[in-house]
């Protein structure tokens, strides 16, 4: 079954990114098969990651009125921050929609409010201490959506701590997309 690391930032796309290429060549943990690089509010943004030794997509992360929303096969960025009318823009163009971090207590996130809102997923985030996941894996529970994992690496030392391991074949983002529609897909710890 493929893991993939679905939220990475790379440095001269994300204003608040030290992670550079090379960094994600030589620092990349060998469990993964893939990543999906979700820079903010841009999507493919370089192509030249393509030679790291994994699969590599592209998603974006978008910050709301709310909270972050990590969105997974879309072409654009809505112009609106508006949350619902983001996931409405995603949907509408064939994406899913994740709900990125949503009790952290460093990042813009839905906190309780997640559940009002029509998520295809929901983040289970590398960077926060458990504590803050515990709350997310629940709220997954009981909203019956799939969990993601990623390490939302902006250096680094940041790699390797979260991953989504998928229960079928990743060769598009078209099979991320369904994988994640369809619950066949679960955040897994890497480390």
């Amino acid at each position: 079954m493929p893991i993939f690391d679905m939220h990475i930032h790379l440095k001269n796309r994300s204003p608040c990114s030290h992670l550079s290429i090379v960094d994600l060549k030589e620092g990349l943990s060998e469990k993964y098969d893939g990543i999906c690089i979700t820079d903010h509010h841009i999507v493919n943004a370089t192509k030249t990651v393509s030679h790291i030794g994994v699969k590599v997509f592209f998603g974006v992360e978008i910050t709301t009125d709310l909270g972050d929303i990590l969105a997974y096969g879309i072409e654009s960025v809505p112009v609106t921050r508006r949350a619902e009318e983001v996931i409405n823009f995603i949907h509408k163009n064939g994406g899913v929609a994740v709900c990125a971090h949503p009790f952290s207590p460093h990042h813009s996130c839905f906190q309780d409010a997640v559940q009002d809102y029509n998520f295809d997923a929901i983040e289970i985030n590398g960077s926060l201490a458990n504590k803050y996941n515990v709350p997310a894996r629940k709220i997954a529970e009981i909203l019956d959506l799939p969990t993601i994992g990623g390490s939302d690496a902006h250096s680094k030392d940041q790699l390797n701590k979260m991953g989504t391991k998928f229960s079928i074949k990743i060769k598009k983002m078209a099979d991320m997309v369904r994988a994640i529609k369809e619950k066949k897909c679960k955040a897994t710890k890497i480390y």
